[in-house]
């Protein structure tokens, strides 16, 4: 037989897991990047001589971690804010010589693209279907965003919206592409968030070998 008096605590215990899982999210969303939950109103078109440069870019990088290590069944289409964040947007706002150095073979296109950044951080960009990925995806306005982050995280969120979005692992966002004089060199934000705080937000250096974008290896450093 049951006891009466033992039925208040787990009543109590279930109250304080939910109240758990309710604070949870809410750090979810804080920690994300804003765009996300921000309407993309101040975005501006992508700048046509930076376009074919910027999307072979996001091409590459995708999906990035931890997402290229997630089975199958979580990660069958991509979503991708459409909207690029600005230096106001990244949580922390690190900018990019505080994340990376530059390779010591030829610092100059680094430091190029860095300028390019200071020029341009404030700016936002509105992305279009021209990436080429190897799966499908698609691009989420602000409102998306945020429905797809209450899917992932909301303990109340209905069947029907936790269907919608199933099939994604998360969302990537990106920053504008910053390059150097010549586009031969590039620097780029990535991040990408799910619902189990596996944000990997950071900044990456690439340079273009025999017409391909490529990472460059050994830049990073520490933030003190």
């Amino acid at each position: 037989m049951k006891l009466p008096g033992l039925r208040a605590p787990v009543g109590g215990y279930m109250l304080r897991r939910t109240l758990f899982c309710a604070v949870a999210a809410a750090c979810l969303f804080a920690a994300a990047p804003v765009s996300g939950v921000l309407a993309d109103v101040d975005a501006i078109p992508m700048p046509p001589d930076r376009a074919a440069d910027s999307y072979a870019i996001y091409s590459a990088l995708m999906p990035g971690a931890p997402f290229d290590s997630m089975s199958a069944g979580q990660n069958q289409r991509w979503a991708i804010a459409d909207t690029t964040v600005n230096i106001s947007d990244m949580n922390p706002a690190v900018p990019p010589e505080g994340q990376l150095k530059p390779p010591e073979d030829h610092p100059k296109r680094f430091h190029e693209a860095v300028r390019d950044f200071e020029t341009r951080k404030y700016q936002r960009l509105q992305l279009t279907q021209q990436l080429n990925l190897a799966q499908p995806y698609e691009l989420l306005n602000a409102d998306q965003v945020a429905e797809l982050r209450r899917a992932k995280t909301a303990v109340d969120a209905g069947s029907a919206l936790q269907a919608k979005y199933a099939g994604y692992p998360g969302v990537t966002f990106f920053s504008q592409v910053y390059f150097n004089a010549g586009h031969t060199a590039a620097l780029v934000y990535m991040n990408n968030w799910c619902a189990n705080l596996c944000q990997q937000g950071q900044w990456i250096y690439l340079e273009k070998h025999g017409g391909n974008w490529v990472k460059r290896s050994g830049i990073y450093q520490t933030i003190s």
